[in-house]
């Protein structure tokens, strides 16, 4: 940062005035730093608004034309063990709310 102060002598007792202040700083974000940050936000903003983490461009793509998906679980044990303690007086399936979903893509040709 740089600060430069000019003074004058005032009137009528010579008193120090201000007479001009420039104060220079660096900026707070650099060229790269904006650069990667629009890159960030457009790559963000080209994402399916469903969270799955694939291109718009693939998800909303023709059925016909377009990559195919297969849809996978893994299940959280820690968690399937206490849906289970919870549950374990009924006697029902397990509660699918401790799966934990994933995706793959596989390109059509």
């Amino acid at each position: 940062m740089l600060l430069r102060i000019a003074l004058g002598l005032g009137p009528p007792r010579g008193k120090p005035l201000l007479v001009r202040s420039v104060t220079t700083r660096e900026p707070e974000w650099t060229e790269l730093d904006r650069a990667e940050v629009l890159a960030l936000a457009e790559y963000r903003a080209s994402l399916c608004p469903c969270g799955c983490g694939y291109l718009t461009s693939d998800t909303t793509s023709r059925w016909e034309t377009g990559p195919e998906f297969d849809a996978t679980h893994t299940t959280c044990r820690a968690r399937a063990a206490l849906v289970e303690a919870q549950n374990a007086e009924a006697e029902r399936k397990r509660d699918t709310s401790a799966w934990f979903w994933s995706i793959s893509m596989q390109e059509k040709g």
